[in-house]
């Protein structure tokens, strides 16, 4: 597989560049630049500081880190960078957890997948073909 290069640019001193944790890791880590606090049941958003550049025909997906999910109840608001953003990444955490969440400085809080998208045609339609599922929703494959 072809190696593809994200330029990062730090927009402050405290700024973190991203990082891998481990060679053959889907995501990589991103860092706070500052102290936060969450209240059970709150939110913080936090700005990363840092900028990026990548090829068209990818984005980069921001996902929660596991370990606080399971451990501790903290999650983002799920998030997509696209190529052509050059502006500093700015995630939003919330705490789900029964306990107030302490993130200092350089914690690691969020991981991110560089994914290849395909190029999308948008075509008007009077029919769709028919499926098995046809137009049952939410809730119609049972629990």
């Amino acid at each position: 597989m072809d190696e593809v290069v994200i330029r990062f640019q730090k927009l402050s001193d405290r700024a973190c560049l991203p990082s891998f944790a481990f060679e053959d890791d889907a995501c990589f880590d991103l860092f706070s630049p500052v102290d936060a606090c969450i209240s059970p049941g709150e939110s913080v958003i936090i700005d990363l500081e840092i900028a990026s550049e990548f090829p068209p025909g990818y984005e980069v997906v921001l996902r929660p880190r596991s370990g606080m999910g399971i451990k501790h109840g903290i999650i983002i608001h799920l998030g997509t960078i696209d190529a052509g953003y050059r502006g500093s990444w700015i995630v939003r955490l919330f705490n789900l957890g029964k306990e107030m969440y302490r993130i200092q400085r350089g914690n690691r809080i969020v991981q991110a997948a560089l994914r290849p998208i395909p190029k999308v045609k948008i075509v008007e339609t009077h029919s769709l073909s028919p499926s098995l599922r046809g137009e049952r929703g939410l809730g119609s494959t049972g629990k």
